[in-house]
This record gives C-alpha cells, sequence and structure tokens, in this order.
C-alpha cells in the first residue's frame, strides 16, 4: 500500500530520495528452482548496515513476476518500512511491467524505476511519452524517468531524450518524480542540462560515481 497518492508523489520522493541506493540481484537456490530467500534477507539487510536508504530490486535477469514480488515481500520484510524499494520495470513488454508493477506493489516496493524494453522500437517520441505514460497511470508509483543510451532512442533525436520532451513528460505526468540522468553516456551532458533545467521540480540522479561524485562540490545532488 503507497502511503502518497499521485499528486503527493514528488514531495514524498523530494523527502525520501536522499543518500545512495544499491542494486540488489535475486538470489536463488543451487537448483535455480526457487529464490534463496535467505540470501536475499542477508543482502538486504547488508545494505542497510551500509548505509543505504534503499535498492534496485534487480529484474532484466531470469525472474518471474511472481518471484520478483516474493522478493519485493522479503526485502521489505527484512529491511522494515523506511527503506526504499525500487521496483525495476524492465519486462518484456508494457502489459507485463505493469502488471508485474502491480504485484511488486502489493508486495512492498514503493517506487519504480523506468526501463524500456528491447521490443519496444518506437519511431517517435509521441511513442515514448504514450508508454511512460501509460506504465505511470496505471501503476501510480513515484516513477524514475531513465534516459539513457541503452534504449536507443537517439535514432529518434540526438539527445535520447531531449529537455522538450523531459519537460512535456514533468509538466503531464505528476508521478514522474525523479530523472537518473545518463543521456550522453560516458559523459555528463545529460546530467548536467536535466539539472539546469528540472532539478527544482524534480530529483535529479546520475549512478556513474567517477563524474557524480566530483561534481558533488557544485551541483546539489541529494541522490
Amino acid at each position: 500500500m503507497l502511503d502518497y497518492s499521485v499528486t503527493e508523489a514528488r514531495a514524498w520522493a523530494r523527502e525520501k530520495f536522499v543518500g545512495a541506493a544499491a542494486v540488489t540481484h535475486p538470489s536463488f537456490t543451487p537448483d535455480f528452482s526457487q529464490l534463496n530467500e535467505d540470501a536475499i534477507r542477508h543482502d538486504v539487510l547488508r545494505l542497510k548496515d551500509m548505509g543505504y536508504t534503499g535498492t534496485l530490486l534487480v529484474a532484466e535477469v531470469n525472474i518471474t513476476p511472481e518471484e520478483n514480488a516474493r522478493m519485493a515481500a522479503i526485502a521489505r520484510e527484512a529491511a522494515g518500512p523506511d527503506f526504499g524499494l525500487f521496483f525495476h520495470a524492465i519486462y518484456g513488454t508494457l502489459e507485463q511491467n505493469i502488471e508485474a508493477a502491480k504485484l511488486a506493489t502489493k508486495s512492498g516496493v514503493d517506487r519504480a524505476l523506468l526501463a524500456y524494453p528491447a521490443s519496444f522500437w518506437p519511431t517517435s517520441l509521441d511513442e515514448v511519452f504514450d508508454y511512460t505514460k501509460r506504465f505511470t497511470e496505471e501503476t501510480q508509483l513515484a516513477t524514475m524517468l531513465f534516459p539513457i543510451p541503452a534504449w536507443g532512442f537517439e535514432r529518434i533525436h540526438p539527445a535520447g531524450m531531449p529537455v522538450d520532451f523531459v519537460r512535456r513528460v514533468i509538466d503531464e505526468l505528476p508521478n514522474i518524480v525523479a530523472i537518473k540522468a545518463e543521456q550522453g553516456y560516458p559523459g555528463i551532458p545529460g546530467l548536467m542540462e536535466m539539472y539546469h533545467h528540472f532539478r527544482d521540480e524534480v530529483v535529479i540522479s546520475s549512478p556513474i560515481e567517477a563524474s557524480t561524485i566530483p561534481l558533488m562540490s557544485q551541483l546539489e545532488l541529494q541522490y
């Protein structure tokens, strides 16, 4: 059960998206027949001990939506209510991502990282917007937009997700609460551009430590 509404999501994220988040891959039993629940619990508790404020429950592995939801339940039980759990929207289709997100939300995730699956091959940014809109509207999760060259959107626009596209997303989709800014990777132009335009509206983040940590001497990056 989410403790924020869609219209409250950005204020909630500004308060909750702080510190550093980790990534947690699912652990399986030696025969790969089921989740290794003790190992997942160990990993999440270790992250809390190390000072992480949350983690991404990685789904770009061979894990079913039901297993992913169970992993979320284990992580939530182990970590407690104040530890951020990201749903990883990387399943094969939009419909699968929506259904998997709903299952994971019931099990304890409180936010989402919006990826775009390899099967999604848009020819316009309107199609990217429509995908993003439907995911956010149907899940109601506080969602991190994720511009990165991996999606191949640079064939539509050199920036992948240009400023005017992101402007539209922020204006029209209230539960887009943050940007994991990796346009132009391995350089920093995407991070700098997103920070310049949108830092007062959504949380700006980047996981590239080699650039982000030095930039923190000049930029106010909370996450």
